[in-house]
């Protein structure tokens, strides 16, 4: 089966973002929706997970570090580390602002039994040279993250965090999108094949 993605992050507790990215994802094309985190409210997040129609998750970002236990741990679909599979196809893996110490080995762990093909990777923070450069030029990214992509190259990786530098690029075969909405007011489209592996990425326009 195909399974297309709405991939968004960094809301910054925005009304019109929050309104646009619910109408989008319940348009009926899609089938999950992810937010990379940057809420900045715990009921902002949930009234944007509340009416989302489709499957819905998301991670945690730096802004959202003082989420408490009790929301982590509650029914709203945020998380600091989540690995899910999606119709015993797909393997899902978000990491938040706030992730494991050995989460490189964590994700090994959790892939190593898995068609990379059907590895899905969102993260908060961007992987290191990959969508990662500030106003400043220093790139900011982790190189854990970059480590992974080209060891286990997953169908895709989808990030945040650093708004200046929204986009899709490529490593090592992998789409990498930072997908960064508070200042493009952008997110992206994406459609993962039957055999797996990315058949088509579309920025989507949330906010004019």
């Amino acid at each position: 089966m195909t399974l297309k993605i709405l991939v968004t992050s960094d809301f910054h507790k925005k009304e019109d973002l929050k309104e646009a990215a619910i109408e989008e994802a319940n348009n009926g094309d899609y089938d999950l929706f992810v937010n990379l985190g940057d809420y900045m409210d715990e009921d902002y997040a949930e009234e944007l997970f509340d009416e989302i129609e489709v499957a819905g998750v998301g991670s945690t970002g730096n802004r959202d570090m003082m989420f408490s236990s009790e929301f982590l741990d509650g029914p709203v679909p945020v998380y600091n580390f989540l690995e899910a599979d999606i119709d015993d196809e797909y393997k899902l893996i978000l990491i938040g602002g706030d992730f494991p110490e050995d989460v490189k080995e964590q994700v090994e762990d959790l892939v190593e039994d898995y068609d990379n093909d059907k590895v899905i990777i969102g993260s908060h923070y961007p992987p290191h040279k990959v969508g990662d450069r500030v106003h400043s030029g220093k790139r900011i990214g982790f190189e854990q993250f970059r480590e992974i992509i080209i060891k286990h190259k997953p169908a895709l990786w989808m990030n945040g965090h650093v708004h200046e530098d929204f986009g899709e690029r490529q490593l090592m075969g992998t789409p990498v999108l930072n997908a960064a909405a508070d200042e493009t007011g952008k997110a992206f489209s994406v459609t993962i094949g039957d055999e797996g592996g990315v058949e088509e990425i579309e920025e989507i326009t949330l906010v004019e």
